[in-house]
Formats: structure tokens, C-alpha cells, sequence
């Protein structure tokens, strides 16, 4: 008898989710605003709630997960603001559009194309990862993204960068049509070297917001009463430095750039580490303003790399983030399965409307 092995469950959990942060203020907060049926420009609580996303590339499928988990138990209307860096930016845009399930599905096949990465594109002298090409068609007519649903939903959208003349972070806020936002993405994702040149956007050269800031909050803490954090690495886990091959062709191709921006990349496991540990002091003092939270894959949670690209390993990292998320909120540790699930394509749906009209009418 011929038997075949069947592949094993990447959703199957091998250790439990512990952390329930249903009494932290952030959580009480958005819990409180679901029940209520409160949306985005019609407050009363006098709150001001941003949900802030850090992405890493292949990495954010983590984050991904997270926003996954708030969008299904129905917390996308509880914020005010979306604030997301790299991969980040990608998770935030697709949370706010209501699509948050369907971009975490996209990550586990190269966001929806195979054309995304791509090695004998890099040694003929272009990008390796070409989110241009994602971006302006995959995602623009493949696999759909809704940005009318962005700009309509009451809910700022931030992307962030780094400023290639300037070395420094920058918020990109205010997108007023569907190019700006998809300038935006891919200013926030532009991996030196790695994904293309710099990205211009409103006169500024922008790269990846990762080489300045991996963890967008500053300009929440300015505006926000209650910020969400929603990270990528599992608690404990340090930033890890580019291997020294990677390094070396990362530092020569930003020091042609701008030299200051080489010091950034040789400072950020440091920063990053620094910052991370500020946030979660700052979450652990529950009387602090503005009030901070932040929800972490535990400790032991699969962490992947930037260029991670097996399929496998992607849906048991976006599995770890979704429960680690669903726990933090509900209180719950989920059973997770895969499953097939539909999304209806805008065009579709105008045409169904039109053809409802046409009926009504004769």
C-alpha cells in the first residue's frame, strides 16, 4: 500500500496564549467603543485612539495576523487614526479598507504575484522586490485594494518614511486620492537597494521608514489619548543587525545616497531596541497619558526574517500574531483553521447595484 504524508497543521498551536490585557485602559477603551456601535467622526467619549503597526517586510505578516484578529471581532471603527511603517504601512492601508483577512492571505504567496521577488531581475541591475509593480497592479486591479473605502472611512491613514536628504523620519498624512496613498506605500516600503531608488513624494526623496523608525508612534503620543502597538517580534527578541555581506552593499549604496543615512542604518538595532523598551515601560504604567498598549507575539512565537518566503513559515508566524492579538482583546486563546473566503471585487458589486437599479426602475 502506497501512503502519502500529508502535510502538517501550521495553525495548530504548540504553546498557549497567556497575555489577556482586557483591564488595560487602551483595551477597556475600544471594547467600550465596539459595544456602543461608536464610528470614526462621531465620538462622545472626547477620546482620541490610534492603532499604530510596525512591519519589517516579510516579517509584517505577524502584524498582519494582529489586524486581522481586531478587524474579524469587529474593531476597525474603534480607531481614529492608523499608523503604520514598511510592511506596516501595507497592513494599515488594507485595515482601514476592511481587508486587513485578505492582505494577511496575500502575504503567504508574495503578495499575490510571483513576480514580486525576483533574483535575475536584481543581477540585470533592477529591484529584487519590486513593490512598484505590486502596488500599482497587483493590487490595483488582481488583488484589489479598496482605496475608496480608505478615503471614506473616517479614519486617518499615516504612512511613515525615512527622508533620504534630510536622514531623518517623517509621517505621510493627508492622502487625498488613491496615488498618493499608493505613493505613499511604496515610499514606506522602499528597502535601500534592495526594492529601487528612492521614492519622490511631495518633493522629498523618501526610503523604507524601518532605516529611521520601526515603531511609528511618535506622532501618535502627540495626538492620541489611547495608542494600540502592534509588534513584530516576539517579547525578548532584540533587533539583530544585516549580516555583514548585507551590511557592507547596503552602507555603499546609501553613503552614494546621502553619507548620513549610513550612520542611521549602523544605529538602528540600537534605536530600535531603545525604543521598544521605552513603549513597553510606558504600557506597563497603566496610569501614563497618553495611555499605551502593546500586544507582542510571546516568547517562543516563530520569529522569521525580513526575506522570509516559505509558506509554511509565514502562516504559522500571521497564526501566532492573530491569536496573540485575540487573546490580548478577548481574553481567549482562538482555534484557528484555514479556510477558503470569498471577497466580492468592487466592480462586481457596482454592477450588481446598477442591474438592482435597472429592475427597480422597469
Amino acid at each position: 500500500m502506497i501512503t502519502r504524508r500529508l502535510a502538517s497543521d501550521p495553525l495548530r498551536p504548540s504553546f498557549a496564549m497567556t497575555e489577556d490585557q482586557r483591564r488595560h485602559p487602551v483595551i477597556e477603551l475600544i471594547r467600550r467603543r465596539r459595544a456602543a456601535g461608536s464610528r470614526p467622526g462621531e465620538r462622545g467619549d472626547g477620546c482620541r485612539v490610534a492603532l499604530v503597526i510596525e512591519g519589517g517586510a516579510m516579517r509584517g505578516v505577524v502584524s498582519a495576523g494582529m489586524t486581522s484578529a481586531l478587524e474579524q471581532l469587529d474593531f476597525r471603527d474603534a480607531f481614529d487614526d492608523v499608523y503604520g511603517a514598511s510592511a506596516g504601512a501595507f497592513n494599515a492601508a488594507f485595515f482601514v479598507a476592511g481587508q486587513a483577512a485578505y492582505l494577511t492571505a496575500l502575504y503567504l504567496c508574495g503578495f499575490g504575484d510571483p513576480r514580486f521577488v525576483s533574483v535575475v531581475r536584481a543581477l540585470r541591475g533592477g529591484p529584487a522586490l519590486d513593490m512598484d509593480y505590486v502596488i500599482a497592479n497587483v493590487w490595483a486591479g488582481q488583488r484589489p485594494l479598496r482605496y475608496a473605502e480608505i478615503r471614506t472611512s473616517g479614519i486617518a491613514l499615516h504612512c511613515s518614511a525615512t527622508d533620504a536628504d534630510r536622514a531623518e523620519f517623517v509621517y505621510l498624512s493627508e492622502l487625498h486620492d488613491d496615488e498618493e496613498i499608493r505613493c505613499a506605500l511604496r515610499a514606506s516600503a522602499r528597502l535601500p537597494w534592495l526594492a529601487g531608488p528612492p521614492v519622490d513624494f511631495r518633493g522629498r526623496r523618501l526610503l523604507d521608514a524601518t532605516l529611521a523608525e520601526a515603531i511609528p508612534i511618535h506622532a501618535a503620543l502627540a495626538s492620541a489619548t489611547h495608542v494600540l502597538v502592534l509588534q513584530t517580534r516576539p517579547w525578548g527578541v532584540p533587533h539583530a543587525p544585516l549580516s555583514g555581506p548585507v551590511a557592507r552593499l547596503t552602507d555603499r549604496y546609501l553613503e552614494r545616497l546621502n553619507p548620513a543615512l549610513v550612520g542611521l542604518r549602523r544605529t538602528r538595532s540600537q534605536r530600535y531596541d531603545e525604543l521598544s523598551a521605552a513603549i513597553a515601560a510606558r504600557a506597563a504604567d497603566r496610569s501614563a497619558v497618553p495611555s499605551v498598549c502593546v500586544i507582542r507575539p510571546p516568547t517562543g512565537a516563530l520569529l522569521i526574517g525580513q526575506l522570509e518566503h516559505r509558506t509554511l513559515a509565514l502562516q504559522t508566524a500571521a497564526g501566532h500574531g492573530m491569536r496573540a492579538a485575540w487573546m490580548a482583546v478577548e481574553g481567549e486563546d482562538p482555534e484557528l483553521v484555514a479556510t477558503l473566503r470569498a471577497y466580492p471585487r468592487p466592480e462586481d458589486r457596482v454592477r450588481r447595484s446598477r442591474q438592482t437599479s435597472s429592475a427597480y426602475l422597469s
